[in-house]
C-alpha cells in the first residue's frame, strides 16, 4: 500500500475530484513538486465560497476535457476562471454503443468493464490535442495548470496518467493515482448530474453493478492504456516522442521544471 504524507485533496468547496498530481516519486528518485499541475471533475457544483478558493488557486491554465454538451450544461463560473488561459476542443462523444449496452438489461458488469479497457485503449488518441496542450502548459510555466473532465476519472486519468509518465513515475504509482477517485467517492454513486434534461440522463435507470463497473477507477483501465501505447511505441517515452510535440531535451527540461530532489 503506497502512502504519501501530505493530502491530495485542494480544498475547494463544491469541487468533484479535486487533487494535486505532486508528491509522487519517480522511478529516479526524485518528487513531483506540489502546487503545479491539479485534476479535477466539473466545475458546475462550485458553491460562492468555492469559486473564491479556486480563483485564489492561481490557476495559470485550464485544460477542459469536456465534450462541447458537457461545457455548455455545466460552464465554469466567470469568477473562478480569473486570468486562467482556458483551453477546450469542440467535440462530441461518440454514445451509440455504451448508451445501448447501459440500457440492455443483459449487459452485465464484465461486459461494462471490458467495454471500458476497450475505450481506455483508445483515449490517447482520442485527446491527442489535450495531451499536447497539457505538456506544452507545462512546459511554458503557465502553471498550476488543470485537468478536468466530468467525473475527473477518464479523460482526466488518462491524461493525468500520461503527464505522470513524462515526468518518470512508476507504473505503480500511476496507477495509485488513477484509482485514488475510488477513495474520494464510491464509484456507484453520481459524480456528476443526471438530471433528466442533461447530457448523462440516460444513465439514471441503470443497473448499480454495471453502473459501478463503468464508474469505477479500476487499475486495469490504465494497464490497458498503457500495455496498447507500449505495444505501439516501444516504451511510454517513446510515445511522448514519437506522437507528441517533444524531443528527449524537452522531456529533460519538463522534468527540471516540475521535480525536486
Amino acid at each position: 500500500m503506497i502512502s504519501y504524507s501530505q493530502p491530495r485533496m485542494i480544498a475547494v468547496r463544491g469541487a468533484r475530484n479535486f487533487r494535486d498530481l505532486g508528491g509522487y516519486p519517480t522511478e529516479d528518485g526524485r518528487t513531483v513538486r506540489y502546487g503545479l499541475a491539479y485534476r479535477a471533475g466539473h466545475p458546475g457544483d462550485l458553491c460562492e465560497t468555492g469559486i473564491a478558493e479556486f480563483a485564489a488557486l492561481g490557476i495559470g491554465a485550464i485544460v477542459d476535457l469536456r465534450t462541447t454538451e458537457e461545457r455548455e450544461h455545466l460552464p465554469y463560473p466567470a469568477r473562478a476562471l480569473g486570468k486562467a488561459h482556458y483551453w477546450a476542443c469542440d467535440y462530441a462523444l461518440s454514445r451509440g454503443d455504451i448508451v445501448a449496452m447501459l440500457k440492455d438489461c443483459a449487459t452485465t458488469a464484465d461486459d461494462m468493464r471490458e467495454r471500458m479497457r476497450s475505450n481506455y485503449r483508445q483515449l490517447p488518441d482520442e485527446q491527442h490535442a489535450a495531451i499536447n496542450a497539457t505538456l506544452q502548459f507545462l512546459l511554458e510555466g503557465m502553471t498550476p495548470v488543470l485537468i478536468n473532465c466530468t467525473a475527473g476519472k477518464d479523460r482526466t486519468g488518462v491524461v493525468a496518467a500520461i503527464v505522470l509518465a513524462a515526468l518518470g513515475v512508476s507504473t505503480e504509482v500511476i496507477s495509485h493515482d488513477y484509482a485514488y477517485t475510488e477513495v474520494v467517492q464510491d464509484p456507484g454513486q453520481a459524480l456528476f448530474h443526471y438530471d433528466s434534461d442533461g447530457p448523462f440522463a440516460y444513465m439514471l435507470d441503470v443497473h448499480p453493478e454495471v453502473m459501478r463497473a463503468m464508474m469505477g477507477s479500476h487499475p486495469e483501465n490504465i494497464a490497458a492504456m498503457r500495455h496498447e501505447l507500449v505495444t505501439r511505441h516501444g516504451s511510454m517515452e517513446g510515445y511522448l516522442l514519437e506522437r507528441h510535440d517533444l524531443d528527449e531535451v524537452a522531456l529533460r527540461g519538463l522534468r527540471a521544471r516540475m521535480l525536486e530532489g
